[in-house]
């Protein structure tokens, strides 16, 4: 009887020598936003070329309050086009509350308000990641997430 080399038993050996060659360190993500300081404790967020069209802010301080910044009277997310400050204004974050985490939700959509931040706050409150998949949304949905921590002027 005559034994004929298998493929099988080589596959498992260049798929481990494939992969172990192909480990390189993921580039980081793309940035989506541009935090601008305007003083001591109050931020522009302006949006990068390519985002979704629409977006909501949100602030998580250290100290733990959660702020919604984009908060309208129709409760749903603003235009938030490129290259403009997201309702074209500063946002002041209280100093007293230490270091904020900037979580800017960018969709395709317009976005009920009041359930995203009903999401947020309870992922915060589980003491979750908060990321994009996390959110029940429709459309697409991207986050980009900035670290900001304001001073008393």
């Amino acid at each position: 009887m005559q034994v004929r080399p298998s493929g099988l038993a080589i596959g498992p050996i260049l798929l481990a020598f494939a992969l172990g060659c192909s480990q390189k360190p993921l580039p980081p993500p793309p940035a989506r936003v541009t935090l601008v300081q305007k003083g001591p404790a109050s931020i522009e967020l302006v949006p990068l070329e390519g985002q979704p069209p629409y977006c909501l802010v949100f602030t998580v301080a250290e100290s733990g309050p959660i702020r919604h910044l984009t908060m309208l009277e129709d409760k749903r997310s603003p235009d938030c086009p490129a290259g403009t400050p997201i309702l074209g204004t500063a946002f002041r974050i209280p100093p007293r509350e230490g270091k904020v985490k900037v979580y800017v939700v960018f969709s395709d959509r317009f976005l009920e308000s009041d359930s995203i931040a009903q999401q947020m706050n309870d992922l915060v409150r589980q003491k979750q990641a908060i990321r994009a998949m996390d959110l029940r949304a429709p459309g697409s949905v991207v986050l980009e997430t900035l670290e900001f921590t304001p001073t008393k002027p």
